[in-house]
């Protein structure tokens, strides 16, 4: 018997919160029972809880394993072994890290756990140091008497890493920083409004290079306050409100994959003409849904949501090169430059665009391959 501990996880955005019923439907695809608990509860508490003779322990809610990872974190418990852990993305513990085949879609990612699981067993001995695995399978049993939370449960474990099994670790939506937006930003721009600022790592960036005044806009509570602790000033709440009380004008304003998550962004953008100064900039990077990668999907009857990335769950519109430039004209504004983003490596999409070549059908491919634009526009 196997039960997957899962961290309960309540956040007011829906990216958060799609991220971490995926995982727990993923899980529970393998057949398997999900356990909640509170991140800061004692291993020994949530094992009493517990009546599998295994457990598969998740300490982070926003990571995507396959549907088979605990039954095969189990089956690698095998001799002295006290523990068994995935490797992934992202991890703290170096010896975690693995690559895969380039993805950009759940399908894709699929496919590369599916080619690691296929091949020979690989598996990795060491003595676990005090870092947070995020995922990892033992007896349940090796949890009874331990008083300290579970991410901290391994210290000093006996750990095998298997090197066939991977785990997507998704990145903090809010807290990345933007050195692509950064680079756009007029180095003379002396006020700056960023709409959907997160953790402002951004306008800290700017407020370090430059001398100016940086505003944000951000609904997150928990990623604004660290946002005032970085920029001059930051409202908390719907941009579409907190536009429509401003009173300052700015230089620039800036949306960093934002747009695509309001429902009316033609009116919103048209809204941010009066709170930008004359000749003043708009910035914004906006996913491109024409991408070969999703294009592939589509053929193979597939769209599947994931917390980021060109099919985040928060996505209320889609866009292509067209409909960009023709949002921006219904919203009044000049559009100056649109540059597609640099091709993301792909699986189907690298296979989608052989295949249009071999059969010799019409195509943009730059429009295939990108998977999204930078789009700098003029008020006035």
């Amino acid at each position: 018997m196997v039960a997957v501990l899962f961290p309960h996880f309540d956040h007011a955005a829906i990216e958060e919160r799609y991220a971490s019923w995926q995982a727990r439907t993923r899980f529970r695809d393998g057949g398997l029972d999900v356990v909640a608990y509170a991140p800061d509860d004692r291993a020994c508490d949530v094992a009493g809880e517990v009546e599998a003779t295994y457990a598969v322990v998740v300490t982070d809610p926003l990571v995507l394993p396959s549907p088979n990872l605990a039954r095969r974190l189990v089956a690698a418990l095998q001799g002295s072994v006290e523990a068994v852990v995935p490797v992934m993305n992202l991890p703290v513990h170096p010896a975690q890290q693995q690559t895969v085949r380039p993805y950009v879609t759940l399908r894709e990612l699929e496919a590369a756990t599916a080619e690691l699981e296929a091949r020979e067993p690989d598996i990795q001995r060491i003595t676990w140091d005090g870092s947070d695995p995020f995922v990892f399978a033992c007896r349940a049993d090796m949890l009874d008497a331990m008083e300290t939370p579970l991410r901290r449960a391994l210290a000093g474990k006996s750990v095998a890493i298997s090197r066939n099994d991977y785990v997507h670790r998704w990145a903090s939506m809010r807290g990345q920083v933007r050195q692509d937006l950064l680079d756009r930003i007029a180095t003379d721009a002396k006020s700056i409004l960023e709409f959907g600022c997160g953790e402002a790592p951004l306008g800290a960036a700017l407020k370090q290079r430059q001398k100016c005044r940086v505003v944000g806009i951000e609904i997150d509570r928990q990623a604004a306050a660290i946002a005032k602790k970085r920029i001059d000033d930051v409202y908390c709440g719907d941009a579409r409100e907190i536009v429509g009380i401003l009173h300052e004008t700015f230089d620039w304003i800036i949306g960093g994959d934002i747009v695509e998550h309001l429902d009316d962004p033609w009116t919103f953008l048209g809204d941010l003409r009066r709170i930008t100064k004359p000749g003043g900039r708009l910035l914004l990077s906006i996913p491109n849904i024409a991408h070969a990668a999703l294009v592939s999907d589509l053929l193979a009857g597939r769209f599947d949501y994931v917390y980021m990335g060109l099919t985040c769950v928060g996505h209320l519109r889609f866009f292509t090169r067209h409909s960009v430039e023709e949002m921006l004209a219904i919203a009044g504004w000049t559009v100056e430059r649109v540059e597609p983003q640099a091709p993301a490596p792909s699986i189907g999409g690298e296979a989608l665009v052989r295949a249009l070549e071999e059969a010799r059908l019409p195509f943009s491919r730059d429009d295939l391959l990108a998977p999204g634009y930078y789009v700098t526009a003029r008020n006035g």
